[in-house]
């Protein structure tokens, strides 16, 4: 049943994330003068302010996930256990199917570590350059939000993809599928 609640514990923080950046992005692309009026604010004050909304909209998340799964009994995960381990006693003699489940698992928990590192490095970077270019040289460039949004997006993509990939080549391989 843990394995269970932490399906929805990962779904609604990444539910969370992703109104907080698509919010920050509306707002970039449709309200920037409002942005700009609020003045140079430090990212000291806008980071707690994100990561609370964050939080506050990932308890959101959760709370309509567990009463959705209340609601709809299939979509609880007592339900899910009882079907895997009927499922697991119907098929009790493949001893290969437990382990072809747990590597699975382990192939969702890289993929999911992956973008949340793929996230990690696309904010790093934003953060240092902020940080650490000159102000006057950022308002120079004058570039449609859409084309940072999409910057973002293929910086994200790329290193999900290779941290994925390292991941996957640190991790060793074991198969329990006899190879032909």
């Amino acid at each position: 049943m843990k394995r269970a609640k932490e399906k929805e514990r990962v779904a609604a923080l990444s539910a969370g994330l992703a109104i907080v950046v698509l919010v920050w992005l509306a707002g970039g692309a449709f309200a920037s003068e409002w942005f700009v009026s609020l003045g140079p604010l430090s990212i000291w004050f806008y980071g707690p302010i994100f990561a609370a909304a964050w939080g506050v909209l990932s308890l959101v998340s959760y709370t309509i996930i567990v009463r959705a799964q209340r609601r709809n009994p299939a979509l609880c995960p007592e339900h899910e256990e009882a079907t895997r381990e009927a499922r697991l006693a119907r098929c009790a003699a493949l001893a290969k199917v437990p382990k072809c489940v747990e590597q699975v698992n382990v192939v969702e928990k890289d993929k999911l570590a992956a973008l949340m590192a793929g996230f990690a490095i696309t904010i790093a970077l934003w953060l240092a350059l902020f940080s650490f270019v000159p102000m006057n040289w950022l308002e120079s460039i004058s570039v449609s939000p859409w084309l940072y949004s999409l910057a973002s997006i293929a910086v994200w993509a790329s290193s999900a993809h290779l941290m994925y990939w390292g991941f996957r080549r640190k991790r060793p391989q074991h198969s329990s599928i006899p190879a032909h």
